[in-house]
């Protein structure tokens, strides 16, 4: 496939069941490859899609973490759909509301023929817990491409970052995860994580 380049970014559509997933292609009929952006409710999920995409307002942020709970659909370059998930682990959403995280994510990783890569975003300043555990070993058992984006690394200094990243892929307990640092209010990473992705969907096609 072409290089993507991360331009005309549009929004598809707001889906809660795998029924309503859209079915997106390509301008030559082909299906587009697909990425997933996953992580924490409070890790920054809607600003580093805006911040890739250079569009402001293409995802919906909020100032209240767990709000979102339902799938979001994009595209990008006419090329690649991106799918924000629903953030997982805020305690202040309903027991309800969390408890259906799983089922749907599962669902979705499982049904999602065109699903390649998952972005899995993560605070640098925290360190896994069960739940993001449980999101990897997901990840692993659908045998999916996984990028691991350390975010708000603005937060840290410069000489704690890698010390803080090495500490946290040893606590997820995994071997050969690919990471990199990501800040939305420093501009660091975007095009970094770009050519991980490229490299990522050239791999995916290769299998």
């Amino acid at each position: 496939m072409k290089k993507i380049e991360f331009k005309n970014p549009i929004f598809v559509k707001t889906a809660l069941k795998s029924e309503h997933y859209p079915k997106l292609f390509c301008e030559d009929g082909t299906p587009m490859h697909e990425i997933a952006v996953a992580g924490r409710s409070n890790v920054g999920k809607s600003s580093l899609i805006n911040h890739l995409f250079r569009h402001g307002k293409m995802a919906r942020t909020s100032s209240t973490p767990g709000k979102t709970q339902a799938l979001n659909f994009f595209t990008i370059d006419d090329t690649l759909a991106f799918t924000d998930l629903p953030g997982y682990g805020f305690a202040k959403v309903p027991e309800k509301v969390r408890r259906s995280w799983g089922p749907m994510i599962q669902s979705y990783m499982e049904k999602r023929e065109h699903l390649k890569v998952i972005l899995f975003l993560f605070d640098i300043r925290r360190m896994p817990n069960d739940d993001d555990r449980k999101l990897l070993e997901w990840v692993i058992h659908n045998e999916k491409s996984m990028i691991l984006v350390l975010t708000k690394v603005d937060k840290l200094g410069k000489g704690q970052r890698q010390a803080q990243a090495s500490k946290i892929i040893k606590a997820f307990g995994a071997d050969n995860i690919q990471s990199t640092f990501y800040s939305v209010t420093k501009n660091i990473g975007r095009q970094e994580l770009i050519r991980m992705i490229n490299e990522a969907l050239i791999s995916e096609e290769e299998v």
